[in-house]
C-alpha cells in the first residue's frame, strides 16, 4: 500500500540530500522536519524516512516543527515508532504562533524527548473519535488511548496524568499552562530560540546536546507530496474512481469516443494513486465495479429501473466499505448516498432516452424522406414530374395516379427505383 508513496519519499531525501552535506563544518546540524496539516500516511512516511536522514547525517538533534490539528491513529502510531526507534534525540517545537498540537498531534508531543511550545499554542484534546462500535467498544478505545498516552508521557519523564486527561476529559492547555503541568519543557517564541535553549541539555544517551552555531537544515514536505495529501481525500477518490470506471465503460460501450476513455484514465491512474496510500476493500471496489456494470445494463435492456435501483444500492455499499482505515477514512455517508442517487437517476433517464430511440423506424439514405412535406415544381401524373424536398430536387410519381398539379404541397410516402424517385400524394396545405 505504501510502496509508491516511499518510492516518492525517497526521491525527496535524494533531491535535498546535497543541501545535507555541505552542514559539517561548525557543529553537527540541527534538521528541522516541517509536521503540517492532518497526520496521515504521506506525513508519516515523509517524518519517518527524514529521521532516518537526519540521522545517517550525523544530526545533533531532529526538530519536529510541529502544526496540526490531528489525524489517523495509524500514522501517528507509525511516527512515535520512528521517534522512539531513532538513535538521536527527537524535539518537538509546536509553532509558530497560533500553532497547535492537537488530537494525534498530542501523542507525538508526548513522545518527544523535548517539547517546546511557542506563545499562543494549544496543545490537547486527545479524545479518539468516531469509533461508532457502540458504547462498550468506544470506552475500549478511549482507555487505549489515554494508557498509550500516559505511557508515553510517563517514558519522557512528563505529567502523565495531566495527557491522561486529554483523553478522558479531552483537555487542552495553553502554552504557559502546559509548562506549569508539566506537559511542555518551556516556552520558546521562535524556532532559533527553541535550538538554543537545547543546547547543552541532556540528551537521550546522557551526554549534553550541542546545539549553539548549529546550521539548521530546514525539511519541508515536497509539493508533489503535498499534492498526494490532496488525493488521499476518501470523498475525491470515490469520485475520481467513479468517473475512471465510467469514463472507460463509455469507451468500451462506444469505441472511438477518445476523449470519455482519456478522462477515464487519467481520473483512474489519480484514484489509484490515492488508494495506494490509502487502505481500501476489495470488497468496496467490487461493489462500486458492479454498480457501475448495472448502471450500462440499464441502458442496453428494456426494464423498469430495476438495474439502476440495484447499482444505485451497490454503489452505496461500495463508497461506505471502500476504506478500512478507522475514522476520518471513509467518504461522507451522506455524500456518497446522494452520489449514487444521481448517478442512478443519470442513468435511468439515459437508457428511457435510449429505449425511445431504438423504438423509432431506422431510416437511412432516402428512406429518411417518407413523411416529409415537399413541393411540387411540376405536375406529377402517374407517368411522373418533379419534387423539391430538403433542399433537393427529385423525380417523382403520385400515388395511386392522383393528378397533382405544379406548386401543390405533397408528402413522400414511398422511395422507389432504389432511392431515385418518390412517390407522393397530396400534403396538407
Amino acid at each position: 500500500m505504501r510502496a509508491a508513496l516511499t518510492v516518492l519519499v525517497a526521491i525527496a531525501a535524494i533531491l535535498a540530500g546535497g543541501a545535507a552535506a555541505g552542514g559539517q563544518e561548525q557543529a553537527p546540524p540541527v534538521w528541522v522536519i516541517a509536521l503540517e496539516g492532518t497526520i496521515d500516511p504521506v506525513n508519516a512516511a515523509f517524518v519517518e524516512r527524514r529521521l532516518d536522514d537526519a540521522e545517517a547525517g550525523g544530526a545533533a538533534v531532529a526538530i519536529l516543527r510541529m502544526d496540526t490539528p490531528g489525524g489517523f491513529d495509524a500514522s501517528m502510531r507509525e511516527i512515535v515508532g520512528a521517534m522512539r526507534g531513532a538513535g538521536i534525540d527527537v524535539a518537538v517545537w509546536v509553532g509558530p504562533s497560533g500553532a497547535r498540537a492537537g488530537s494525534a498531534g498530542a501523542y507525538i508531543a508526548a513522545a518527544s524527548d523535548h517539547l517546546g511550545m511557542a506563545p499562543g499554542t494549544n496543545i490537547g484534546s486527545a479524545t479518539p473519535i468516531g469509533g461508532g462500535g457502540g458504547e462498550d467498544l468506544d470506552a475500549k478505545i478511549r482507555g487505549d488511548a489515554a494508557a498509550f498516552i500516559a505511557a508515553l508521557a510517563q517514558e519522557s519523564g512528563r505529567n502523565a496524568a495531566a495527557y491522561r486527561a486529554m483523553v478522558d476529559d479531552a483537555a487542552n492547555y495553553t502554552a504557559s499552562q502546559a509548562v506549569d503541568r508539566g506537559v511542555a519543557e518551556t516556552v520558546q517564541p521562535t524556532l532559533a530560540a527553541f535550538v538554543a535553549w537545547l543546547d547543552g541539555r541532556e540528551g537521550r544517551d546522557g551526554a549534553p546536546l550541542v546545539t549553539a552555531g548549529a546550521p539548521l537544515q530546514e525539511r519541508d514536505l515536497p509539493w508533489y507530496l503535498r499534492a498526494l495529501q490532496v488525493l488521499i481525500d476518501p470523498n475525491l477518490v470515490f469520485i475520481l474512481l467513479l468517473l475512471g470506471l465510467a469514463g472507460l465503460g463509455y469507451e468500451i460501450f462506444n469505441p472511438g469516443a477518445i476523449i470519455p476513455g482519456v478522462a477515464g484514465g487519467i481520473a483512474l491512474l489519480l484514484a489509484l494513486a490515492g488508494l495506494s496510500v490509502l487502505p481500501f476493500t476489495w470488497a468496496g471496489l467490487a461493489l462500486i465495479a458492479l454498480a457501475l456494470a448495472l448502471f450500462v445494463a440499464e441502458t442496453q435492456v428494456a426494464g423498469v429501473g430495476a438495474l439502476a435501483a440495484g447499482g444505485v444500492v451497490a454503489l452505496a455499499l461500495g463508497g461506505a466499505f471502500l476504506f478500512d482505515g478507522g475514522p476520518g477514512l471513509e467518504p461522507s455517508l451522506p455524500f456518497v448516498i446522494a452520489t449514487a442517487a444521481v448517478i442512478g437517476g443519470g442513468f435511468a433517464v439515459a437508457a428511457h432516452l435510449a429505449m425511445r430511440a431504438r423504438r423509432r423506424p431506422v431510416a437511412t439514405g432516402g428512406g429518411a424522406l417518407v413523411g416529409e412535406i415537399g413541393e411540387a415544381r411540376a405536375a406529377i401524373g402517374a407517368g411522373g414530374g418533379r419534387v423539391f424536398v430538403n433542399g433537393e430536387l427529385w423525380s417523382a410519381r403520385a400515388a395511386n395516379g392522383t393528378e397533382i398539379p405544379a406548386g401543390a404541397r405533397v408528402r413522400v410516402v414511398r422511395v422507389d427505383d432504389e432511392g431515385l424517385t418518390l412517390t407522393v400524394e397530396p400534403g396538407e396545405e
